[in-house]
């Protein structure tokens, strides 16, 4: 017999408006409370819930607790977060003795960031509780050591230069105020909070906000649902969502346009009244009424093309579009061989890694049967040249070419070269070049405007004391591997050669270090030796880096590979030159040291 709960209409979730709003704040007050951490204060809650950055901790690596950097005690943590921490892991990495080193974890204990074993066995050899000779005891790590553990550095900011950041904050709040449709969400207050609340707390932290929002719609369930939409449209047009709050997706990004992707800047919702100062204070009641609406329905993949947009042939073609725009709408689609043949660092397109397998075959399929029986083989819409290209492999000097008809974009999507000796650089540079290419002759074809030109250039990694102590290494040793330093008997930290590779990799993406022999490609894991960089060899580098960057390049109608004017070459004459100078001392150097540390055993 049915019950009177299984008569009763199903509801949609989000559909019940008490049901909804009880239990979303009750599980948002449950996670606040949950993962409320130290530094935030009693009266503070993460805004969202869990979000972007709001579960990471920094610290002030350079402040002193225990008597010792913040750093020991943070690397000690970090070391220990999987079996805990031992008397002897102190010993050796703190550079401190047995009866120092069990006095340390005492204090960490205290300070909640261990947890004490108890009483220590007796020695198996003597039966002496006092006997250091066995010591098994393990430190286990608390919640609280872990998120130190697990803590980033960061140096304090000026409470100028917070003042600054919170302009931003106020300003952006103004802007969202004025468009509320454009996330469903406004910002009602933001009040000063934590050590920025304090007129003479400088230097600071972290900048500490508590900001009041408002969901744009009165009904919940109507909010959730817009929300849902909201969220799809951005998917369409490939916009990250990957993180977002437990209130919904347009609450996320209303995070994001107050304080963007700062980590020094943090947001919480008050749990009990916050009396900080009030910085920006909204009058009107933006919330407006909801009209009904129906049912969320997620949303289905748009209808493919008949035809490729680059190879031209009948094929189911799934729309394809850059990050922005709408794939939905797109009037380009791409089959899957012409999807897995154009890749992009980007991500403009949203291809796959191609496999090696399918290329194979396509070379093969195009030299037994064009898909075109004029102009380029592949695309067929571009004058085609026949002729015999190498394939892209270590050892392509030495892999038999292939004669195909193809335009200057389809090598390159094709991996293919013009010369067997070409380097691997010059392989990546010209499949970019390619992609790009082809990007521009789709969008061309629908009278679509030309893609801007993304920029390359990334923030340098800030480098630390440990770099510059890994810096001073390599010069005073002449050159060194990541596996050098894991191998050396002197590292007190006796990390892996992944942990050096990392920093050995930070300072050669700032230009400090250079590879052993001026290799086309750094492989670090593989044991590669780097050198120190001079000033004169740094500057020399970026005056070529403005004069001219060599590899092919699209023209607007053409890949080609430009030649580099008089001065570039005069400029890359002397590189070489001092480069070589700089590899034949760095390697005597490295031989003397080896000379020296072979005769002292």
């Amino acid at each position: 017999m049915a019950t009177n709960d299984d008569q009763a209409p199903r509801r949609a979730p989000g559909e019940d408006d008490d049901s909804f709003t009880g239990g979303l704040l009750g599980i948002l007050k449950e996670v606040a409370t949950k993962y409320a951490r130290e530094d935030q204060g009693p009266a503070l809650a993460p805004l969202g819930g869990i979000g972007r950055f709001e579960g990471e901790v920094f610290v002030d690596l350079a402040e002193t607790r225990f008597g010792r950097p913040l750093r020991v005690t943070r690397d000690l943590l970090k070391r220990g977060d999987s079996w805990g921490l031992q008397v002897r892991d102190v010993e050796r990495l703190a550079q401190v003795s047995t009866i120092d080193a069990e006095h340390y974890l005492k204090q960490m204990v205290r300070a909640g960031y261990l947890t004490s074993p108890g009483k220590r066995d007796a020695c198996y050899e003597c039966g002496d509780l006092e006997c250091y000779h066995r010591d098994d005891r393990h430190w286990q790590l608390t919640p609280k050591g872990r998120s130190l553990g697990h803590a980033s550095g960061r140096r304090p900011s000026t409470r100028k230069r917070a003042d600054a950041l919170v302009a931003k904050v106020v300003k952006a709040a103004a802007a969202i105020n004025a468009d509320p449709d454009a996330h469903l969400w406004w910002v009602k207050e933001i009040r000063t909070a934590g050590d920025y609340a304090d007129p003479k707390r400088d230097p600071l932290l972290h900048v500490d906000l508590a900001v009041v929002l408002c969901p744009r719609l009165d009904n919940p369930a109507e909010q959730h649902k817009a929300e849902l939409r909201l969220r799809d449209a951005a998917h369409d047009r490939r916009e990250r969502d990957r993180a977002w709050d437990l209130q919904g997706y347009g609450h996320f990004q209303t995070r994001l346009a107050l304080a963007g992707r700062s980590k020094v800047l943090r947001l919480f919702q008050s749990r009990g009244g916050t009396q900080g100062t009030v910085l920006f204070s909204e009058k009107r009641d933006l919330t407006r009424a909801a009209p009904p609406t129906g049912p969320y329905e997620e949303p289905t993949d748009p209808e493919p093309l008949k035809h490729c947009s680059w190879c031209q042939r009948e094929e189911p073609s799934e729309r394809v579009a850059p990050r922005g725009e709408a794939a939905s709408q797109s009037r380009i689609g791409l089959c899957r061989l012409c999807s897995q043949l154009g890749r992009s660092d980007n991500e403009s397109f949203g291809w796959y890694q191609p496999l090696r397998r399918t290329l194979r075959e396509t070379r093969a399929a195009l030299a037994q049967q064009p898909h075109h029986p004029s102009g380029c083989s592949l695309c067929g819409r571009l004058a085609g040249e026949a002729r015999q290209w190498w394939p892209e492999r270590e050892d392509s000097a030495k892999s038999d070419p292939q004669s195909l008809r193809l335009c200057s974009v389809c090598p390159g999507l094709l991996e293919l070269a013009d010369r067997p000796d070409r380097e691997r650089g010059w392989h990546w540079r010209y499949q970019d070049a390619c992609v790009s290419g082809m990007h521009q002759v789709m969008r061309g074809a629908v009278n679509l405007p030309p893609l801007p030109a993304e920029p390359r250039s990334r923030k340098r990694p800030r480098l630390t004391d440990l770099h510059h102590e890994l810096l001073g290494q390599v010069r005073h040793r002449g050159a060194l591997s990541a596996l050098d330093m894991a191998r050396d008997a002197s590292s007190l930290d006796h990390q892996n050669s992944q942990w050096w590779t990392v920093r050995i990799g930070h300072l050669l993406g700032n230009g400090l270090v250079t590879a052993l022999g001026a290799k086309d490609v750094v492989d670090l894991h593989s044991g590669t030796l780097v050198r120190a960089t001079s000033e004169e060899e740094r500057e020399l580098r970026d005056q070529m880096h403005t004069a001219f960057t060599p590899g092919p390049i699209w023209d607007g109608k053409a890949v080609r590979e430009p030649e580099p004017p008089p001065e570039w070459q005069a400029l890359h004459d002397r590189h070489q030159t001092l480069a070589q100078n700089l590899d034949r001392e760095a390697s005597i150097l490295r031989d003397v040291g080896a000379t020296e540390t072979g005769a002292g055993r």
